[in-house]
C-alpha cells in the first residue's frame, strides 16, 4: 500500500444539481437523490481538512464546470450564476487528508 501525497475533495450533487440534471427531457438517465455517484479531485497536500476551503475558493469554478459538463456538455444550458455560494448549495463536499493506493501496478497519469 502506497500513500499518495494529495488531499482528496469528494463532490456529490445536492438537490439543486439533481433537479437541474433531471430537468432535461433528452431520454437520458435520471439521478435519484440516493445516487451514490461522487467525483474525487486530488489537490495539493498542503491543503487539508483545516484549510481546504482556501483551495476551493480559488478553484471552485473549475470543479463546478466539470460537474456540470459531466452531465450536459452544452454550456449554454448551465446555470448562469455559478458563485462559490452556489457551488456550496449545489454540492456536498467531503475532505480526505490521506489517500492510499491499494493497487499493485504503477500509477498512470494522463493530462
Amino acid at each position: 500500500m502506497k500513500t499518495i501525497n494529495r488531499t482528496v475533495i469528494t463532490i456529490k450533487g445536492k438537490k439543486p444539481y439533481v433537479d437541474w440534471a433531471n430537468s432535461f427531457d433528452d431520454g437520458g438517465p435520471k439521478i435519484s437523490k440516493n445516487d451514490l455517484h461522487t467525483t474525487a479531485y486530488l489537490i495539493p497536500d498542503t491543503y487539508d481538512e483545516f484549510n481546504y476551503e482556501n483551495f476551493l475558493k480559488k478553484n471552485f469554478k473549475t470543479i463546478f464546470d466539470s460537474e456540470l459538463e459531466s452531465w450536459m456538455t452544452d454550456p449554454r444550458v448551465w446555470p448562469r450564476n455559478r458563485t462559490y455560494k452556489d457551488f456550496k448549495r449545489w454540492f456536498y463536499i467531503q475532505i480526505s487528508d490521506l489517500a492510499f493506493d491499494l493497487a499493485k501496478d504503477d500509477l498512470i497519469t494522463e493530462e
